[in-house]
């Protein structure tokens, strides 16, 4: 038999600070076995330790800071306790098994609650639970609700110790168990990055931006090549090949001579947009790049195997700064023309040669005829000039657009459903792509831009916008000569009507001063006969001189001396004069109306005046009749005003003009004119 484990008096002084202590709580938390789930090893343990010992109840009892939690129990329904209620906490400071006979009469558990409670547990057997480290966790102990004087047998001693070793290897191994575990997850987690870097990388590689490739051995044979690559050199497939059968274009260009330098000196080589014609068909025309790279040794143990290749296709930027070059170029030269013959030539040169095409030129259109004049347009040596006058509609259906404004851009005259049927013509002048960009003035198509290529050849939105820039400058500099001629003209113009104005102005004062009675009478007489002057050109001044209106005409001499009574009646119809027309008209009404208030009808209350024009057998025939005025006393003699009247005025409209002086009212007929036209 055991013999009980004797009460100890400084027993109970012990157990508290082994409960609390910090580096056995850490060795417990560490094992990671708190609270998880019952597991069927620690469970046959308890079982084992319940038969063997002969006890209704076994525990495997871990302690923790302010519990007992049980990882397995036999016989016992709580899975934890709290520490007033836990007789293993006094195996902690034990490292043999602990018995206690009868809890009753122990001073340590005397008072324990399951001792004086309903569960009345009155055995105790528990066997320490102590690590490789030292730190004990807690018990295997067996119960009984009985008490047991000789407490255990030796053998069950034994066998309760070995069994409480038995825990601790379980914990252990559970511990290096999940240890394994989570180091296979780590290795599993460690492998899918890896496998995912690997599959990042390789879509770097195949993404980039900037082309990429690496070619092993002196044959430069492709291992990797990326997207940016393949693109470069047309899509084609090169995995596998050598440098010279994958692109035998890049070959005779001296690319693969340039990859044998490189692998023979070990050297690096850096290139600076390269010219590259890349030809993946033979059958098609070659497309031109331009390439930025450096061929890159690879080295392996001081000996090149392979070269690798990083670069960027910079033929846009290359195209890009030749446009910007051609228009600061065509803006230089633009300034010093004079000739609309020489701008569209030179634009239809810097055109061309920007783009590198067959034909570029400029033509004037005329909408409503639906025809071009082409104006001399620049070519190749190969290529014959297009000149002369077309008409749209032989050449496909594209007019419609242009008319619109629309940019028309055909890739293939072959193929476009617009052209197709007029291919054959098109391939006679040598076109087979075309771009025509339309200029539109107030609302009219009055200038195309076109640019020809013999062979096939895409167009980037930048290729449409610099034939838009060309073209619009083209169009200034056309309408900037235009404005320099028409100011030359308007110049010669003004002094022409200057020296008539002033020849009118020299005879008014003339003739009016030579049949003056006074100064005073002079003076009105001429400011008044300028002022019907100063308005007519007025009205000639809205119409640049041209022509004028005789009704907006007649209006404006009227004006002055029409009254709110509206005594002047106007009739007539909408009729054209020339400037000199305009101007005699006016004199001729200022005149009459003078005369009509100091001497005529609007002499006194009741007079009136009726003025009417229009045309007459096609020419303009002009009337003017007083009534209601005093009676009408011919003069004696002809003053100024009636020579005016019946020889200036009527030989301005290659006419008559006569005046009768009836007693009833004065009239004036102005008839048999040829110049100007009625509308």
């Amino acid at each position: 038999m055991t013999p009980p484990s004797p009460p100890d008096a400084n027993r109970n002084a012990v157990v508290g600070p082994a409960i609390t202590d910090p580096e056995r709580l850490a060795a417990l938390e560490a094992l990671d076995i708190l609270d998880t789930a019952p597991e069927e090893s620690f469970d046959s343990i308890a079982a084992i330790a319940s038969e063997v010992c002969a006890t209704p109840i076994a525990l495997v009892s871990l302690v923790d800071r302010d519990r007992q939690w049980f990882k397995a129990r036999v016989g016992f329904q709580p899975d934890q306790t709290t520490l007033d209620r836990s007789v293993c906490a006094h195996t902690l400071n034990q490292r043999e098994v602990l018995v206690i006979p009868d809890l009753t009469l122990d001073p340590r558990t005397a008072a324990n609650p399951l001792v004086t409670g309903p569960e009345a547990i009155r055995f105790y057997a528990g066997a320490p639970l102590v690590t490789d480290d030292g730190h004990s966790l807690g018990a295997l102990c067996v119960i009984d609700t009985v008490a047991r004087p000789d407490g255990l047998t030796a053998q069950q001693t034994h066998v309760l110790h070995h069994l409480a070793r038995q825990v601790v290897t379980q914990i252990e191994m559970r511990r290096l168990i999940s240890q394994r575990d989570d180091l296979v997850r780590y290795l599993r987690i460690a492998r899918d990055d890896a496998a995912e870097g690997r599959r990042r990388l390789v879509s770097l590689f195949d993404n980039a931006p900037s082309f990429m490739a690496l070619q092993r051995g002196p044959e430069h044979i492709y291992e990797m090549v990326n997207a940016a690559y393949r693109e470069a050199v047309g899509g084609r497939d090169l995995i596998g090949l050598t440098a010279r059968e994958a692109l035998p274009d890049a070959a005779e260009q001296g690319y693969a001579d340039l990859l044998d330098r490189v692998y023979r000196t070990g050297e690096a080589v850096a290139m600076k947009a390269a010219p590259f014609s890349s030809q993946p068909d033979p059958t098609r025309p070659a497309i031109e790049h331009f390439l930025d790279f450096v061929h890159q040794p690879f080295v392996e143990e001081g000996h090149v195997t392979g070269i690798f290749t990083v670069g960027y296709d910079v033929t846009e930027h290359v195209h890009q700064v030749r446009r910007q070059a051609a228009l600061a170029d065509l803006g230089e030269r633009l300034r010093m023309l004079s000739e609309p013959e020489e701008v569209t030539h030179v634009a239809a040169e810097i055109m061309a040669r920007a783009l590198n095409a067959t034909r570029a030129g400029i033509g004037t259109v005329d909408p409503e005829r639906e025809t071009v004049l082409m104006h001399p347009n620049w070519c190749r040596e190969d290529a014959v000039p297009v000149e002369g006058s077309f008409r749209f509609r032989d050449y496909g259906s594209f007019i419609d657009e242009l008319k619109r404004g629309q940019t028309v851009i055909v890739e293939d005259v072959a193929t476009d459903p617009r052209t197709s049927a007029s291919a054959h013509a098109m391939a006679a002048i040598g076109i087979r792509v075309l771009l025509n960009f339309p200029v539109i003035e107030r609302g009219r198509f009055v200038l195309v831009a076109f640019v020809h290529f013999a062979e096939l050849r895409a167009l980037s939105p930048e290729d449409l916008l610099f034939v838009e820039q060309v073209a619009d400058r083209t169009q200034t500099a056309l309408s900037r000569i235009q404005a320099e001629q028409q100011q030359r003209t308007l110049n010669q113009e003004l002094a022409h009507r200057m020296k008539n104005s002033l020849a009118m102005v020299q005879a008014i004062s003339s003739q009016t001063l030579r049949q003056a009675t006074s100064v005073e009478t002079a003076r009105h007489a001429i400011e008044s006969r300028l002022g019907a002057l100063t308005r007519a050109q007025d009205i000639l001044t809205r119409t640049s001189w041209e022509e004028a209106d005789a009704a907006d005409v007649v209006a404006a001499a009227i004006g002055p001396h029409q009254g709110e009574e509206n005594r002047i009646s106007l009739h007539g119809a909408r009729f054209r004069l020339t400037s000199q027309q305009a101007l005699g008209l006016s004199l001729a009404i200022h005149e009459l109306a003078t005369n009509a208030v100091k001497y005529g009808a609007l002499s006194n209350e009741t007079g009136r005046v009726s003025v009417s024009w229009g045309a007459e057998d096609g020419a303009f025939a002009f009337r003017w009749v007083e009534t209601g005025g005093p009676p009408v006393v011919a003069p004696d003699r002809r003053g100024f005003g009636s020579k005016l009247l019946e020889r200036v005025v009527a030989a301005n409209f290659d006419g008559t003009g006569r005046l009768d002086f009836a007693p009833s009212g004065l009239c004036f007929e102005l008839g048999r004119g040829k110049a100007g036209s009625s509308s």
